[in-house]
């Protein structure tokens, strides 16, 4: 979801709690705050993907959307592929060519702008830029052994950000929120059913 679309949300009305003062920064996010229910994007940052996002805002934004969280199973496939790809593009270990990680620009870009990374299916940044929340909360998968100290109550992340390291972008990385959600590294996309 990138800063434009998460502007019309907030301008939709109703929507001022989903909105933090560090959106403003034009060097992680640059939705200014004009008044109740008015929101200005900063000139360039259009396409940019939102981040300082916390799950209730995520959600309201996919309800308003007609849409919803992916789940983390959903997220995974779209991710790997029937293939079962290390990485969304393949079996290729990460180059600067094809995502946004490990502190190589120093902050995101612009949503799809790694071609090389995309999936087969033309799935874009499922790897490094912003860590994507998932529907659901960090526990074992259904097919998985149950890992003693697994944190409760932490909503899924998955794909890396622009600070994570090489090694925790594969498709298979799981990652639970330990923050608040204000921070400049986590974002999120939306799903939706088939009809």
């Amino acid at each position: 979801v990138t800063v434009l679309e998460f502007t019309r949300f907030l301008n939709a009305g109703g929507n001022d709690e989903h909105y933090m003062e560090d959106m403003a920064d034009p060097a992680f996010c640059g939705i200014v705050r004009k008044g109740e229910g008015n929101y200005e994007v900063v000139s360039g940052r259009e396409y940019y993907p939102v981040v300082f996002m916390r799950p209730e805002a995520a959600e309201a934004f996919a309800s308003w959307a007609g849409k919803r969280l992916p789940t983390e199973y959903e997220w995974e496939i779209a991710a790997r592929g029937a293939e079962g790809r290390l990485y969304p593009w393949g079996n290729e270990p990460p180059t600067p060519s094809l995502a946004n990680y490990n502190f190589l620009t120093g902050h995101t870009t612009p949503v799809g702008s790694y071609k090389k990374g995309r999936t087969p299916q033309g799935v874009f940044d499922m790897a490094g830029n912003v860590w994507e929340l998932c529907d659901g909360y960090w526990e074992s998968y259904p097919w998985g052994r149950k890992i003693e100290g697994m944190p409760k109550g932490r909503r899924n992340m998955r794909g890396g950000s622009w600070v994570t390291p090489a090694v925790n972008i594969g498709s298979t990385y799981r990652n639970a929120m330990k923050y608040s959600g204000w921070a400049a590294m986590i974002g999120f996309r939306c799903a939706k059913d088939a009809d």
